[in-house]
């Protein structure tokens, strides 16, 4: 980083930094004329919002010209792994990602054992890549050295639920119960077993505590609330749902999973332009199968036929060249075999992706590919695999379904749970 780089960054954190002084300054004083409640929570007044990605790019600048100058220096590395993921979070480069995790590596490099740190920063680089076991490994390597960390427990379990052993990760919940650091993987738990009410509580508490800490980085803040959004939205709760996604852009407007859930939600309720911009605001940032598929739902919804199938013909695009982490080839998949195009390249793409990622959303998504493939055997297997998770999430329920009044053996235990989701609930980029 040259000298006159480093000094042209000087006024803008200056600015910054003079501006959060002058928030911060009236925030205790309008705390301190809230009027009491019930819930503690409620006497929490949101802090203001820490412009943080506005010298995301100067932080890791600094870091990679400190990077490799001290001999065994863990530290370095493992900070940059953080900011490099960060970035990630907030653009949806995915080179980020596969430079978070080199850092990672180079940080237990310098320090092979009782680098705490280190691995919980290879295990979120391997989780961004859905290498889920992996990072199982690496977090399960950390909690040897703090086996009393709630947060280690915490990654542990949300883990377990994503490589579908719903059964270890209700254990560590239920052993944990209360802590704060659960409340979010506490929320997913609740979910998957059909408990929204529950699921919707837990992240309302983990989102005003959020909001409270001016720390807090500003997309961590949106994706709580973003998260509230989605839970709403499976509630068939539209006014919530758009009020949260609202929310979650108004504290970071570049919020990917914000803007994919409103365009779900305009889409619902009949505004189509409104879904048309969100969905179109959320390719500028990631064009991926999932919000390419919005956008060109929204179009066709509009008579765009030229824009629609110009979309559509991105995704095959997307498909056809892959990334190189594969983390969109079940969004691929499910979007094909949702929408009955190029069905057999959809089946492939959802045997590929079990074979790397064997958990319980890879038996679903085969499942519903080689039902739409007419593959039945195959997607009776796949989906009691899924099922036998004891996962209520309505997709799973809507194809288990599907897949059960196709052999004429409709039971209440399948069929009535997918009548009774909402119509609203659709697939979320954390599948």
């Amino acid at each position: 980083m040259s000298e006159r780089r480093t000094k042209l960054r000087v006024p803008a954190f200056a600015a910054i930094a003079a501006g959060a002084l002058g928030v911060l300054a009236a925030w205790p004083a309008y705390l301190g004329a809230r009027a009491p409640a019930a819930d503690p929570l409620a006497l929490v007044t949101p802090a203001p919002v820490k412009p943080d990605w506005r010298v995301r790019d100067a932080q890791i600048a600094f870091l990679e010209a400190r990077a490799g100058k001290v001999r065994g220096d863990m530290l370095t590395p493992r900070m940059l792994s953080a900011e490099y993921l960060q970035r990630y979070r907030e653009r949806g480069d995915l080179g980020d990602v596969l430079r978070a995790e080199h850092a990672a590596r180079r940080s237990l490099a310098a320090l092979p054992r009782g680098n705490v740190a280190g691995e919980a920063a290879l295990a979120s680089a391997l989780l961004t890549r859905h290498r889920f076991r992996e990072a199982k490994a690496r977090i399960a390597g950390a909690r040897r050295w703090r086996p009393d960390d709630p947060g280690l427990a915490a990654e542990e379990a949300a883990l377990d639920l994503e490589i579908g052993d719903v059964a270890a990760a209700r254990r560590m919940i239920t052993a944990h119960r209360g802590e704060v650091a659960f409340d979010v993987v506490a929320a997913r738990l609740a979910e998957e077993t059909g408990r929204l009410s529950e699921a919707r509580a837990l992240v309302e508490r983990a989102m005003r505590r959020a909001d409270a800490i001016y720390d807090t980085p500003a997309e961590r803040r949106a994706w709580l609330h973003a998260r509230a959004a989605e839970l709403a939205f499976e509630a068939n709760d539209l006014a919530a749902a758009r009020a949260a996604a609202n929310g979650a852009l108004a504290i970071f407007g570049n919020d990917l999973r914000a803007l994919t859930v409103l365009a779900r939600v305009e889409l619902a309720a009949g505004g189509t332009a409104e879904a048309e911009d969100a969905a179109a605001r959320a390719v500028a940032i990631q064009p991926n199968p999932e919000v390419l598929g919005l956008l060109a739902d929204a179009q066709a919804a509009r008579g765009e036929a030229a824009a629609a199938a110009a979309t559509r013909d991105e995704i095959f695009a997307v498909a056809r060249l892959g990334d190189a982490l594969h983390v969109n080839d079940r969004l691929i998949a499910v979007w094909e075999a949702d929408h009955g195009v190029r069905l057999e390249e959809a089946y492939a793409i959802a045997r590929r992706e079990l074979a790397v990622r064997d958990d319980l959303y890879a038996e679903d998504t085969l499942a519903w590919a080689a039902a739409r493939t007419g593959r039945w055997d195959v997607a009776r297997t796949a989906i009691a695999k899924a099922l036998r998770s004891g996962s209520r999430d309505p997709a799973i329920l809507r194809h288990a379904a599907a897949i059960a009044a196709h052999a004429g053996s409709q039971t209440r235990g399948v069929a009535r749970p997918a009548a009774n989701a909402s119509p609203c609930a659709g697939e979320f980029s954390t599948r």
